[in-house]
């Protein structure tokens, strides 16, 4: 009979937790580590009608630094995600995985990579 109780337990509490909510939606820090020194911006992910939208905005940098357009091809997968932006002719690949309100991830562009790591601002609710 308890046996049963538990079982019943984790199945109801595993069917309760949303199966498609993605960890990657909501407001982020995020850091680049490259040579040139670390490089900061706000990203927000957010649930759209068609998908997901990402767009980020620099942090600390003079006025006229060019930015990195919206994310395209965008892939969230559980806590997995993976997504490009465009600076001119340079296209930036970011991959990574969240861990509760933290990521960790590469940024690349072409065979360079850099680590790239945030921390989460708000959970876009």
């Amino acid at each position: 009979m308890r046996i049963t109780a538990v079982l019943a337990f984790v199945l109801i509490t595993g069917f309760a937790t949303p199966a498609f909510s993605q960890s990657f939606v909501g407001t982020w820090t995020a850091t680049a580590d490259s040579p040139a020194g670390k490089i900061s911006e706000t990203i927000t992910c957010v649930k759209t009608k068609d998908g997901y939208a990402i767009t980020a905005k620099l942090i600390g940098v003079p006025e006229g630094t060019p930015e990195a357009g919206p994310g395209t091809d965008i892939v969230l997968n559980g806590d997995s995600f993976s997504y490009k932006r465009s600076v001119g002719d340079l296209v930036f690949i970011y991959s990574g995985v969240v861990s509760g309100n933290t990521f960790t991830a590469t940024a690349a562009v072409g065979e360079y990579k850099v680590p790239y790591n945030g921390v989460r601002v708000s959970d876009g609710k």
